[in-house]
């Protein structure tokens, strides 16, 4: 066996799923010179057809994931041909655990619009096929093979990669009859791990955090299906009251400690993937550990999930008995990073793990444009600016699965965490994305100053839901997707673009005022409070030091803020909103028709 071959790269991905793939496709665009100069090692095949390894749950995009591939990608019009689009996330409480047979059965809150950022659901096996061919075309360098051994982790020194090259197999033959052909080391100044959970680097460095004391708790499982044409009569809904589908969503059943997704993964086939994620102390993995037992669980619990299934052909049975995970380090000095699920992985709930992907990579392609240059100062500033950043992101969203077990099955207490929790990514995290505020370091700075404060608001709203749950309190149902219920028509989900960013084409650096969001976010974010705390504790709540605590908070934030804001305001005096546009207008001052001058052509 030859294990001679040494080549060496500027960058090198290992892993070739989602995140590494897109991370490629990134850094590509970004900096083309790169062609020839990049890596990507991947132990599956390029055709991506194993039922073990290729076909993965799906993913549900949402606004800042969405704008990730289809702007920053370059993928527009690649996701509108091969994805079904997304509507919304929509999520359904049964009215009665003992009786789940039709829709009618479930507290719904629906979609009501047609998205202002188009989502997508994902096909991964057809994405990452796809991707694969897209950089490789663009001048990466693709390794069908295995990471045997990776060194120099712990230095800022020029990486060696042992890595074992496999053969192909046939089509649809199991991955496990690979042989190895040669071995090859690869030399590289940077590597970026994109390996999910084999862990390349964070196995070797001491980096993941699996024990829930790291996790806010959290102790979950997952176990999912792939089915194909069902029956599409048995969710079908057409409504007269809403402009958008309520079939092509990624849909949230729920039941004591446990939340069921329902994602399409094909147009028109009605193939879905469908699973359950579930906290360990409310079930155990054995007793979700196989297809029949699945399936049970879901004609006592689901009935109508499991008619779904029943109608139509199951494709595969997978699970995950241990889910939650996360890192020390996201961003090393010693040039090295974690991206995707070798980064982190919490819960699906709000398909976060795409929009961590989406701000991951491209910290990075920032970070690695200064490294490239030699402008090592810069350089080291963003590595430990993005890594604040992205630590900080991360436990806000492993935060957001916090005391699941014990809400989701309650649609009083669940539907109003997913209404304030609407409220702050919408009205904070999706303005901050457009505006690109994750690429400054000073951004990265305050950002995390502020952290921990932001944290403990958010256990104050959950203790007081806590308390609602514990003593049976009815506060009332609160549609995510509908105004009319806080103040005027204003809704988490269509009222966030405070400085009308989309019509104004604000997408540049720094463009977007995002203090104008974060001002008025947390003055709608003072009402919430205000009407939560009133819906628990009546007219005691004024003297409830929880409830003072969390109202100064939120208050003195929109003051901070909107003075901010007039300042970014002032600060933009003279800048374009969009140059592209401003350009347009320039140029059509000069503009003149004469509708006497045609241009003569033969006939």
């Amino acid at each position: 066996m030859d294990t001679n071959i040494i080549n060496h790269y500027d960058i090198i991905i290992i892993g070739g799923g989602i995140a590494g793939l897109s991370a490629t496709r990134h850094l590509l665009l970004k900096m083309p010179e790169l062609a020839g100069r990049i890596a990507v090692i991947e132990p599956r095949s390029e055709r991506r057809d194993n039922l073990d390894e290729d076909y993965k749950v799906g993913e549900s995009t949402v606004e800042v994931s969405a704008m990730f591939f289809a702007k920053e990608l370059e993928l527009q019009d690649y996701l509108i041909e091969n994805h079904p689009p997304k509507f919304s996330l929509q999520f359904h409480w049964p009215r009665e655990l003992s009786k789940t047979d039709t829709i009618d059965d479930y507290y719904s809150t629906w979609a009501v619009k047609n998205p202002d950022i188009q989502a997508f659901q994902l096909n991964r096996c057809k994405i990452e096929r796809d991707l694969l061919k897209m950089v490789i075309k663009q001048g990466a360098v693709y390794y069908h093979g295995r990471v045997r051994n990776v060194d120099n982790l712990d230095k800022a020194e020029l990486k060696s990669i042992d890595v074992e090259i496999l053969s192909e197999v046939e089509s649809g033959a199991d991955y496990k009859l690979q042989q190895s052909i040669e071995r090859v080391t690869l030399t590289t100044d940077y590597i970026v791990d994109a390996s999910g959970r084999n862990f390349t680097v964070g196995s070797r460095t001491d980096n993941i955090l699996k024990d829930p004391k790291y996790l806010f708790g959290l102790d979950n499982a997952s176990t999912w299906v792939r089915v194909k044409n069902t029956e599409r009569s048995l969710f079908d809904f057409p409504s007269q009251d809403v402009t958008c589908s309520w079939t092509y969503d990624t849909n949230h059943f729920f039941g004591p400690g446990y939340w069921i997704w329902m994602i399409p993964l094909e147009r028109g086939s009605r193939d879905y993937s469908i699973g359950v994620s579930y906290h360990r102390d409310k079930i155990q993995p054995s007793q979700l550990n196989s297809l029949d037992k699945f399936m049970s669980f879901l004609e006592k619990n689901q009935k109508l999930l499991y008619n779904l299934i029943k109608s139509g052909e199951i494709v595969d049975f997978h699970r995950w008995p241990k889910l939650a995970h996360t890192s020390k380090t996201f961003y090393s000095k010693n040039n090295w990073c974690v991206i995707g699920d070798a980064a982190a992985i919490f819960d699906p709930f709000y398909s976060t793990g795409m929009v961590m992907i989406a701000m991951e990579i491209e910290c990075l392609t920032e970070m690695l444009k200064f490294k490239l240059s030699n402008a090592t100062n810069d350089y080291l500033r963003r590595v430990e600016a993005s890594d604040k950043l992205i630590r900080c992101v991360t436990q806000i969203n492993n935060h957001l699965i916090k005391d699941h077990s014990n809400h989701l099955g309650n649609a009083s207490i669940m539907s109003w965490r997913i209404y304030f929790e609407s409220a702050t990514y919408f009205s904070i995290l999706l303005p901050a994305y457009i505006g690109k505020y994750h690429l400054c370091p000073i951004f990265s700075d305050h950002f995390t100053a502020d952290h921990e404060n932001g944290l403990a608001l958010r256990n104050q709203l959950l203790a007081t839901l806590d308390y609602a749950n514990e003593n049976s309190i009815n506060i009332g149902f609160m549609d995510n997707h509908r105004g009319g219920q806080l103040w005027g028509d204003w809704s988490p989900t269509s009222s966030w673009d405070y400085d009308h960013a989309l019509s104004l084409t604000k997408y540049g650096h720094k463009r977007l005022n995002l203090p104008k969001c974060l001002s008025w976010s947390n003055f709608y974010l003072s009402l919430i409070i205000c009407k939560l705390y009133y819906r628990v504790y009546g007219i005691s709540a004024l003297w409830n030091s929880s409830f003072f605590k969390s109202l100064s908070s939120t208050t003195y934030r929109f003051s901070k803020f909107y003075f901010l804001s007039k300042l970014h305001s002032f600060n933009m005096i003279g800048t374009p909103n969009n140059e592209y546009y401003d350009k347009i207008q320039k140029d059509f001052k000069f503009y003149k028709y004469n509708q006497n001058d045609i241009i003569d052509w033969k006939y």
